[in-house]
């Protein structure tokens, strides 16, 4: 199964009939209110709010949204609300969690603790998940957030955890481009040296049920016309599903490239984790929001990733 739009995928969601319980950590945005009061309209999401009740209270009236349609857990300045959806998670309270008016290094402190946090299989990155004007079908994209510099070890769990899930997204057999420069390889560049080497783990089955083809360039992933140009002979040039970017700068530049054009839809979250974290910017407008938490209560809601997936360890 493919989606050419967001709109199908919110098909998906309402054919499912979710309703999953996000946790908004620090809840008193009117941004990410927006967001979680329009995905509850739609039918999938529960919003639990936490953050200062008697602000957050204050913050629904002035956008005339019922706090009745919300359950809200009051959490005084100085605490970490986080920390508190963390909790909700670990006791069967909510499916996945929201950042909303709080830092980064705030959000995930309490979600990787090795003791009492969500980091079960020691390795989370971002996934993003784009509607590109003149693609045919949404793009997933990683990692543009968390991982700065990935070795080729680190690339491979980063396949596997995006793919695994893409596939609980209902898309089969993945196909992931490893981005480069060149669609050839070349020592002196160790994209390619790793793109090539990630193509031939997917072959020998390690990396799941995935098809990855690098080292390939942009042009060459998203586009038949350029690969026949420059007589590139792919069965997948043009049609993939997942792009892999070297570095975290190259897909962060790329993700703000594209929701500079207003006709673009991105969503995106951290997967790998024992619950999917939308975390967007706090500067990220409602449109974002919304489409990071209907791909959050996919993945939330849906059935494991039956692909075996190595417990690995990663330093925070």
């Amino acid at each position: 199964m493919r989606y050419a739009d967001y709109a199908e995928l919110a098909a998906r969601a309402r054919s499912l009939g979710l309703t999953a319980r996000c946790a908004v950590a620090g809840a008193a945005s009117a941004h990410t209110l927006e967001a979680v009061y329009q995905a509850a309209d739609q039918g999938f999401v529960a919003p639990v709010l936490i953050g200062p009740r008697a602000r957050v209270l204050a913050m629904l009236a002035e956008l005339g949204l019922p706090p009745e349609r919300a359950e809200l857990v009051d959490c005084p300045d100085g605490q970490n609300p986080a920390q508190i959806a963390v909790e909700l998670v670990r006791e069967g309270a909510a499916d996945f969690i929201l950042k909303g008016a709080i830092e980064t290094r705030d959000l995930l402190r309490p979600i990787l603790d090795k003791a009492t946090g969500l980091n079960d299989e020691g390795f989370v990155t971002h996934l993003g998940l784009m509607q590109i004007t003149g693609y045919h079908r949404l793009l997933a994209m990683s990692d543009a957030a968390v991982v700065p510099y990935p070795t080729l070890a680190d690339k491979a769990k980063i396949v596997r955890v995006c793919t695994a899930a893409l596939r609980r997204l209902g898309i089969d057999r993945p196909v992931v481009a490893a981005l480069a420069s060149v669609e050839v390889v070349n020592p002196k560049l160790v994209e390619t040296v790793e793109a090539r080497a990630l193509q031939e783990q997917a072959e020998r089955g390690e990396l799941g049920d995935t098809v990855v083809i690098g080292p390939i360039s942009y042009d060459l992933a998203t586009s038949t016309e350029a690969a026949v140009i420059k007589g590139y002979d792919n069965p997948y040039a043009g049609d993939v599903d997942m792009l892999l970017v070297p570095q975290m700068v190259t897909g962060n530049v790329m993700s703000k490239i594209w929701n500079a054009e207003p006709a673009n839809i991105l969503g995106g979250c951290l997967v790998g984790a024992r619950v999917p974290v939308a975390l967007t910017s706090r500067s990220a407008g409602t449109p974002e929001k919304l489409h990071s938490l209907l791909l959050c209560s996919l993945l939330g809601a849906s059935a494991p990733d039956p692909s075996p997936v190595a417990v690995v360890t990663q330093e925070h």
